[in-house]
């Protein structure tokens, strides 16, 4: 490390320690915090690093074209992710001089939400389980290709992992109640997630992170490794009985059209929609497809959700997962900080 960076490493400390508290939200689930649309590089010192979920953190001394140093708090994706990369504390430490890229902060912060990092090694490395273009080197061979021989057929039942994040289809419509909530909500205070508040239904689909479909005969167990959530299908009721409990997941009732899953839930207690602050009320219903690729490799998903209290027309999601070998769920703790 150079020595005039070790010099000032205390004095830099303590900036970075007032940087840090400002910028806590920045580290949980907060995108709107960035401009997307933006990117930029980075090249400094690690002088601190958290591998935890939701969001690692990293603090780096950086010296600007002025040659002035400057502290600043770089956020990524989940412990989790970033090992399936190969990040840990034994690849990543503090001292190691790197070079980042990613997202700068809309709110005057010196902060980045990171996606890719050029290691000590030399070795580029993403940060997001996200599809992401590599940024110094070319991409290595492509890992999900999957040869015949090994294919589990064409079954949902396997661990899922992600293929393409949630989008929306169409924007969403609002009534005015809606309107009026969503310009009431402040993502600084009333973001569940800076507590590590596990999200409810439909939240809790909407990770880059892998989930688990369990046969139980009458029931289907979807567990899911963001939060380790877990949801179950009932799949023998034909309804959503009147007195289920209301809890964040809701009650689900499922049945199959062909071999695509069909699931239906209602009786969802949970305040928001998704991190945006969206409302949702008791009224809430959701409808899931789950539709196989023809090879079985692929898991299509379509949301369709209906509340008349806070939308005039329905909502529709749709995402995929793909089947990646020897893919695991992984444990997930959260550290509200």
């Amino acid at each position: 490390m150079p020595a005039h960076f070790v010099k000032n490493f205390l004095n830099c400390a303590l900036v970075g320690l007032t940087v840090a508290v400002a910028n806590t939200t920045l580290a949980h689930h907060s995108l709107f915090a960035f401009y997307m649309d933006t990117f930029m590089d980075l090249e400094g010192v690690v002088m601190g690093l958290e591998l935890r979920n939701p969001h690692i953190s990293v603090t780096m001394l950086v010296e600007n074209e002025s040659g002035e140093e400057e502290i600043w708090e770089l956020a990524g994706d989940s412990a989790n992710a970033v090992e399936r990369r190969g990040i840990t504390h034994d690849t990543l430490r503090v001292g190691d001089r790197v070079r980042v890229a990613g997202y700068p902060s809309k709110l005057g912060y010196k902060s980045l939400l990171i996606t890719n990092i050029l290691m000590p090694d030399g070795k580029e490395r993403l940060l997001t389980e996200r599809p992401r273009p590599w940024r110094w080197s070319e991409p290595p061979a492509e890992t999900r290709a999957i040869a015949a021989e090994t294919s589990l057929g064409r079954s949902i039942f396997r661990v899922w992992s992600f293929g393409e994040f949630m989008q929306l289809r169409s924007p969403l419509m609002f009534t005015s109640a809606a309107q009026t909530a969503i310009a009431a909500w402040d993502p600084l205070t009333d973001m569940l997630a800076l507590q590590c508040v596990p999200p409810g239904m439909p939240n809790a689909m909407y990770s880059p992170y892998p989930i688990e479909f369990i046969d139980e005969g009458d029931q289907i167990r979807l567990r899911i490794e963001e939060w380790e959530a877990v949801r179950i299908i009932n799949m023998v009721a034909s309804e959503i009985p009147d007195d289920a409990p209301e809890t964040p997941h809701g009650y689900s009732i499922g049945h199959w059209e062909g071999d695509s899953l069909i699931v239906e839930t209602g009786r969802i207690d949970f305040p928001y929609m998704d991190d945006a602050g969206t409302p949702m009320s008791e009224q809430v219903r959701m409808r899931e497809h789950f539709s196989l690729s023809e090879d079985g490799n692929r898991l299509d998903y379509e949301n369709v959700i209906t509340d008349p209290q806070t939308l005039t027309e329905p909502a529709i999601w749709n995402a995929a997962w793909v089947w990646v070998p020897d893919k695991r769920i992984m444990s997930f703790e959260c550290d509200p900080q």
